[in-house]
């Protein structure tokens, strides 16, 4: 059925925004957008601006039941990976149960903050009912850690099975993470680059994300050390010293798609790297929980000065206070005034797919695209539309199926 919307704004995120603009979407696609000409059919969003649904690029949602983000504020980054370890032991024999619980209350939240697409970290076993949720793309990142050497075969026969895997739910797409630079082996970082060439899956992995992290790379010392002793799976090899993060983005450069997950601590020469390699590579900034632990200054505004791809996540509940990728907007907007607001919104749309590998799919409002966008209600004869937009609150509409007056109410 062919359904036509006539917008106050349309954001495309194509190139300049278009006010008063009529949009036509036919079996959950966008047909076209014309900025001029009246159809007596179209539904009035006169009062309203559309933008590409937004898209929350990194997060870990089997955390989505936590009231309150894990541990305390102050306390070392090992500490609260040891109180993410402690919090997932917890669940016992009911780890599917509660995990797939939590999954779901995800996207039913991301999908009630305006998001449409998540980049999920996906952890085993994998719960496929739980993202059973038609009006949110979930891109299932499976979570690879692999400093057990004898357990890493096993860990990449999983990962060449997720690749494939013919996903029930058409929501569901795949990609891989092998997680951080301090529970996942370069060999293992390795395969999951050529598995990423190989069936064009986007790839994520933590880095750069706390000072302790840079002094076990660096040194082959400190906190994470002296974690990974605890656990049993420190050894000198994969720990020689002499490591930066430019190493592993050396690594993550072949792959299809690979982002840098938080990028707290880049110093210019991995920023080098990134440039060198940006077709490809994007950063994952989270706003709120890098305040959340108190990290230095995030070097953003050189990575955007620099044409490197900035994308946003929520990371998680266990440091976070919610899944709203408008608050994570609304945070950077706050913190670094200098960067122009136009700049923000492809961090949660164009680019953001792109980083994820949807870009086909989402990320602007184009023909061909996914009928999925997010909404503000901006009144009529709004003065600085973008301005009310970043003041807002975001809806998630699907205009394929058409909208009812409760979608249009603004209480």
């Amino acid at each position: 059925m062919r359904r036509r919307y006539r917008a106050g704004w349309v954001f495309t995120m194509c190139g300049a925004p278009i006010q008063d603009a009529t949009v036509t979407v036919e079996d959950s696609q966008i047909v076209s957008i014309e900025e001029t000409g009246i159809w007596h059919d179209a539904i009035d969003l006169s009062q309203w601006a559309i933008m590409p649904a937004l898209i929350n690029a990194h997060t870990h949602l089997e955390f989505s039941n936590l009231k309150h983000p894990l541990g305390t504020q102050g306390m070392t980054f090992p500490q609260w990976i040891t109180e993410v370890i402690r919090y997932r032991q917890g669940f016992g024999e009911n780890l599917a149960i509660e995990k797939a619980q939590a999954i779901r209350s995800g996207l039913k939240q991301c999908a009630e903050l305006g998001v449409g697409v998540v980049g999920e970290i996906a952890t085993l076993p994998l719960i496929e009912a739980a993202y059973d949720r038609p009006d949110v793309q979930v891109v299932s990142l499976l979570e690879m850690l692999g400093l057990d050497r004898d357990r890493e075969q096993e860990r990449l026969v999983q990962a060449r099975e997720h690749a494939i895997y013919p996903w029930s739910n058409e929501n569901v797409t795949p990609g891989l993470s092998p997680h951080a630079p301090y529970s996942a082996g370069m060999g293992m970082i390795q395969q999951c680059v050529q598995l990423s060439r190989k069936h064009q899956l986007p790839l994520a992995m933590h880095l750069a994300e706390s000072l302790e992290e840079l002094e076990l790379l660096e040194q082959g010392t400190g906190p994470f050390r002296g974690m990974l002793e605890n656990m049993g799976l420190f050894q000198e090899r994969d720990f020689p010293g002499g490591r930066k993060p430019a190493d592993y983005i050396k690594l993550l450069a072949p792959a299809y798609r690979a982002m840098v997950v938080h990028g707290n601590y880049l110093a210019e020469p991995d920023i080098a790297l990134l440039r060198q390699y940006k077709e490809t590579m994007s950063v994952c900034y989270c706003p709120r929980t890098h305040a959340y632990f108190h990290h230095d200054r995030h070097p953003l505004e050189t990575l955007l000065a620099d044409g490197i791809r900035v994308v946003l996540g929520t990371d998680s509940r266990a440091s976070s206070p919610d899944l709203d990728i408008w608050a994570e907007v609304q945070h950077v907007r706050q913190t670094f005034p200098d960067i122009p607001d136009e700049q923000l919104l492809p961090m949660v749309t164009r680019d953001a797919a792109i980083a994820l590998g949807v870009e086909d799919s989402f990320g602007t409002i184009d023909a061909g695209q996914k009928a999925m966008v997010s909404a503000f209600h901006i009144g009529a004869d709004c003065s600085d539309v973008l301005a009310a937009m970043l003041g807002g609150r975001p809806r998630l509409w699907n205009l394929g199926v058409g909208l009812t007056q409760l979608d249009l109410a603004t209480a």
